[in-house]
């Protein structure tokens, strides 16, 4: 098994287990809507989720481009640092639209924000692993 057949599967169940835990999530058999602080426990996930993916994919860019020969490393980083992190902005989202609709969001620009990043990790996701040019017909 190559390294990159590795970090596909280590990938998809990235993806396999963030998709459990919104459903878990949206059925509310996990409950984040305890505080802590000021704000509910999804608030602070998605804070610390898009806080993450906001410093380091730029991040990545300037590394990519300063240090080109440690390019490998930084992509891995990229890859499963944005995953696990977008994991927990799905969890946020996921509780936001399980809520109520006695208490249900306004979800306008979050769900578009959140539709845009999903995209940008599908698109992500297809371009280091494309999957469908690898299945023989």
């Amino acid at each position: 098994m190559k390294i990159k057949d590795s970090d596909f599967l280590l990938a998809l169940l990235i993806v396999v287990i963030t998709a459990i835990f919104m459903i878990a999530t949206y059925l509310r058999w996990i409950n984040t809507s305890s505080f802590i602080g000021p704000l509910r426990v999804s608030h602070w996930l998605t804070i610390i989720g898009t806080s993450y993916i906001a410093i380091a994919t730029p991040a990545f860019v300037l590394q990519k481009r300063l240090y080109p020969e440690k390019m490998k490393r930084y992509l891995r980083f990229h890859i499963f640092g944005n995953l696990l992190f977008f994991a927990l902005v799905s969890i946020h989202f996921a509780a936001q639209v399980g809520r109520p609709l006695t208490a249900y969001p306004p979800l306008g620009m979050g769900s578009a924000m959140y539709i845009a990043m999903t995209l940008e990790v599908i698109s992500g996701f297809a371009e280091r692993f494309p999957v469908i040019r690898q299945i023989k017909l």
